[in-house]
């Protein structure tokens, strides 16, 4: 349990004794993290328009599409939530589905790997409404990804503790990120930490969720140097993903 996260006494379980799903609820919060923002405009608005562009430069796509390559299983049911017109994933990756979810309906209907597997696209505002609940099912999906969006939720650890319902037994959440976001639009304590902190926190929400085991931290953007070369222009963008299983017994 991370420093700072005040136990929460709502059950974890995703449904009533009625047998109604119900949002998963985290059991902690990291109550010291100051989850202010620059721009306090509705996210609906600020993301009213398409914005068909990547976030991220090709150095970093392609050491995330190798993750994925690595991590997703063949033939997979994928979310990748927090999406635009693009998912990165290895073209050589078959899966069954991929869901995407954003708050652009253009950038999710043109994302070409949704359409080739009929994917759902859905807009949420998770800072609105914490929950997949009326999105998606219980135990649905391998796994879930999340690109370069994390730095952006108010309430990460409520979102994690529902994205947790929604996986299957042993399945992933890959929460990927660089230093290059909306500073605006970030926590202000996403911003005022370094890459390698950055990745703790994002490690203290799986943790605060519950329901998760295996959390690793992977990529070589919480190096120093690494930080430097990128700040001076030098270097690329820096990749760091954090990576979660869910417990196969959690409920």
């Amino acid at each position: 349990m991370p420093m700072g996260a005040a136990l929460n006494t709502q059950p974890p379980s995703g449904a009533n004794k009625k047998g109604v799903t119900l949002a998963r609820q985290p059991i902690g919060r990291i109550n010291s993290l100051d989850r202010s923002k620059i721009d306090k405009t509705p996210d609906g608005q600020f993301y009213s328009r398409p914005n068909l562009v990547t976030h991220t430069d090709d150095a970093f796509i392609k050491k995330l599409a190798n993750l994925y390559d690595d991590l997703i299983p063949e033939g997979g049911v994928v979310l990748d939530m927090m999406s635009s017109h693009v998912s990165h994933l290895p073209e050589s990756k078959s899966l069954a589905r991929l869901d995407v979810h954003g708050m652009n309906q253009k950038e999710l209907e043109l994302n070409p790997a949704r359409a080739a597997t009929n994917g759902v696209a859905f807009v949420r505002d998770f800072n609105e409404n914490p929950s997949f609940l009326g999105l998606c099912n219980s135990d649905e999906y391998d796994a879930v990804l999340c690109c370069v969006g994390v730095q952006y939720l108010e309430e990460a650890e409520v979102v994690f503790a529902d994205l947790q319902r929604i996986l299957k037994p042993g399945g992933i959440c890959v929460v990927s990120f660089t230093n290059r976001f909306f500073f605006e639009k970030a926590l202000s304590s996403w911003v005022e930490r370094g890459m390698a902190e950055r990745a703790r926190l994002v490690t203290d929400y799986f943790r605060a969720a519950g329901g998760f085991n295996k959390i690793d931290i992977m990529g070589d953007g919480t190096g120093v140097f690494t930080q430097l070369l990128s700040a001076g222009g030098i270097g690329g963008d820096p990749f760091v993903a954090v990576v979660a299983m869910k417990e196969k017994n959690a409920i």
